[in-house]
């Protein structure tokens, strides 16, 4: 892998909060810093272009759309069903229809996340604080 240099200029709050975070995992800084971008901003090369595109235009969206997107979870019926084809699937093989089934709504439960885990990442940018919106 290659490595680039980046000289960074931190705000005081947030050296300290990076600084403190270091001490806690008992990591060099600079691992912690790493660590905390890698997490930040996950890789979108595996990421359909369609669900990349989607996670993309977040970035253009309101505060208050980005906090909706964020509390999301994906609908009661759904999640059921899912629920259901993980256990059915631990139990016997899954039909070709169950099988296919199964992977729609796990592609969608991941597009859920994807949504919400660039949600809190924009909203975080912006300073707010994740705990709850305000």
């Amino acid at each position: 892998m290659t490595v680039q240099r980046v000289v960074l200029q931190l705000p005081s709050p947030l050296y300290r909060r990076a600084s403190h975070a270091a001490s806690v995992l008992q990591q060099p800084l600079e691992e912690t810093l790493i660590r905390t971008l890698d997490t930040a901003l996950p890789p979108l090369d595996e990421v359909p272009a369609g669900i990349r595109a989607e996670v993309d235009a977040l970035g253009t969206l309101s505060d208050d759309a980005l906090w909706e997107i964020a509390q999301s979870t994906m609908p009661t019926q759904q999640q059921e069903q899912l629920d259901i084809l993980l256990d059915t699937q631990s139990i016997r093989s899954l039909t070709a229809d169950e099988a296919a089934e199964l992977e729609n709504l796990r592609v969608e439960y991941g597009r859920i996340l994807l949504r919400k885990a660039r949600a809190y990442a924009l909203l975080s940018e912006r300073g707010h604080p994740l705990s709850e919106p305000s």
